[in-house]
């Protein structure tokens, strides 16, 4: 099995950080291919970052995925970042990390909570929580003060103040599962899991093991309405 995981913005120690999440997330034998996006910027920290970062990943996946010929494709970024136009792009499974980590949370306790960066990421990740229909499973959405590139770079202050957030997370908020909601802040689970006594999942391990999931079950996202492929030749997009 062979997946193509992106990194949405155009950062390579964040990517870095992404595979080694991912190798941990993989079973024996599954190949990853982890690209960067060629051009947007360092830091998705905003719909502005988003939405610019969007058409530059999608150039950058599709070209990966006709290079490489994946089984599947996981958009490793915690946001929409252009998921639903990927999904329309490609007739292989698409997985994002945000909405998978959120459905197998749902699995995992009554209500959880989202943990990211910059408080004023919060209202983008609440509008996420209901875009994808998880607001009544949702307890919060909170956040530290640490940009996505620094989250891997400064992992000392990183990890204090994750450490601080989730203990009002599971005091304030009781919530009974944490998602890491920033594929800068893959790799911290398992300490803070230890800590806060509740599941704490690293987005970018379960969007590897959904997309795995998928693949070895054979089925992927319906191409009959939202997910149909665009009437016109994808070159006339291009």
């Amino acid at each position: 099995m062979k997946l193509l995981v992106v990194n949405p913005n155009s950062s390579e120690t964040v990517t870095a950080a992404i595979l080694e999440s991912a190798r941990r997330g993989a079973a024996p034998g599954t190949e990853l291919i982890a690209v960067t996006t060629k051009g947007g910027t360092r830091n998705i920290d905003s719909a502005f970052g988003d939405y610019l970062s969007g058409a530059y990943m999608i150039r950058t996946c599709l070209e990966a995925v006709k290079l490489h010929r994946p089984d599947a494709v996981v958009l490793a970024g915690f946001g929409r970042v252009g998921i639903d136009a990927l999904k329309e792009a490609l007739a292989i499974p698409v997985v994002s990390i945000s909405e998978a980590s959120m459905a197998i949370a749902a699995l995992l306790g009554h209500r959880f909570t989202t943990l990211t960066m910059l408080d004023q990421f919060i209202p983008y990740q609440q509008d996420l929580v209901r875009l994808y229909g998880f607001e009544a499973k949702c307890a919060s959405v909170r956040s530290i003060n640490v940009n996505v590139e620094q989250c891997v770079t400064n992992r000392e202050e990183t990890l204090r103040q994750l450490k601080a957030e989730i203990q009002k997370v599971v005091a304030e908020d009781r919530a009974e599962v944490v998602i890491l909601a920033c594929a800068g802040l893959c790799g911290y689970d398992a300490e803070l899991s230890r800590l806060a006594g509740v599941p704490v999942l690293d987005p970018v391990a379960v969007g590897v093991k959904v997309a795995e999931s998928l693949v070895a079950l054979g089925v992927k996202h319906s191409k009959i309405r939202k997910f149909a492929h665009p009437p016109q030749d994808l070159e006339a997009y291009l």
